[in-house]
């Protein structure tokens, strides 16, 4: 799961956003349920719990390298127009 992706691999849609559409709900739904369960003193709200956690940190650990990717291939870009803009601005770059 820990694989390193290019920006332009990381755009592409695989398993992974399989996964994610599908952990991302059922760890919202059970760890809602679970927690309502467990305040309301119910012991099978804790494998709710459990369940809805182990769920979300799947999503995490499969999402996070694709994601990563992409922001920085972002910071990158935007570093670049930055530094374009700057130049601009200081009349830099241009034959007098």
């Amino acid at each position: 799961m820990a694989k390193k992706y290019t920006p332009e691999q990381a755009e592409k849609w695989g398993w992974e956003e399989l996964v994610a559409s599908i952990g991302a709900p059922a760890g919202y739904i059970f760890i809602s349920i679970g927690l309502a369960l467990v305040l309301l003193l119910k012991p099978i709200g804790w494998v709710y719990l459990i369940i809805g956690i182990v769920s979300t940190l799947v999503m995490y650990f499969v999402m996070d390298p694709k994601l990563r990717a992409v922001s920085d291939e972002y910071e990158r870009r935007q570093a670049e127009f930055l530094k374009h803009v700057e130049s601009i601005s200081k009349w830099e770059g241009k034959d007098e």
